[in-house]
């Protein structure tokens, strides 16, 4: 289990890591072009995640993260945004990599009070199926903005790390 949620969570980083290098080359007007997606543009899709992803931080550690709709921007320059998912995304890592225990409960309340009580390696599952998800909507977006990210699933990213691997044997 703990295999599977480090390399869910690396993956989560490098993919991060390198759409970064793309969309930060992209100026703020096309990225926050409205595109009628569900939360409007690439960097308000992009927004959403980073907001959800520091929500469930919060939920996992106790220190929860205050919000008021799932569409609110917690970052308005690309500046601020590539800072935040960057260390967002190390502190993510951080803690799959010291978790001892996948299957201890978290007990979290939704955005509208609903109480429920989930083993850990749901809610890291929920977490980065979340991302991949609207990464989908993101790459939409980009294809329609002749924007061209880098592929950004699991496959991908394990083709990367044995194409590295070879390439320093």
């Amino acid at each position: 289990m703990k295999q599977l949620m480090l390399e869910m969570a690396e993956a989560n980083q490098y993919i991060n890591r390198l759409w970064l290098q793309v969309l930060n080359k992209i100026p703020m007007e096309d990225l926050d072009r409205p595109q009628g997606a569900f939360f409007d543009s690439i960097f308000g899709t992009l927004n959403h995640i980073l907001l959800t992803d520091s929500i469930w931080v919060g939920r996992i550690t106790g220190q929860l993260f205050p919000f008021r709709k799932l569409s609110e921007r917690i970052c308005e320059t690309q500046e601020e945004f590539s800072r935040e998912r960057t260390r967002l995304d190390d502190v993510l890592l951080t803690m799959v990599s010291q978790e001892e225990n996948f299957s201890r409960e978290i007990a979290y309340r939704t955005s509208g009070g609903q109480e429920y009580r989930q083993p850990m390696f749901q809610v890291l599952s929920h977490l980065f199926t979340h991302q991949h998800h609207h990464r989908g909507q993101v790459a939409q977006m980009c294809s329609e903005q002749n924007i061209e990210v880098p592929a950004g699933g699991m496959l991908a990213y394990y083709r990367a790390i044995e194409r590295d691997r070879k390439s320093v044997v």
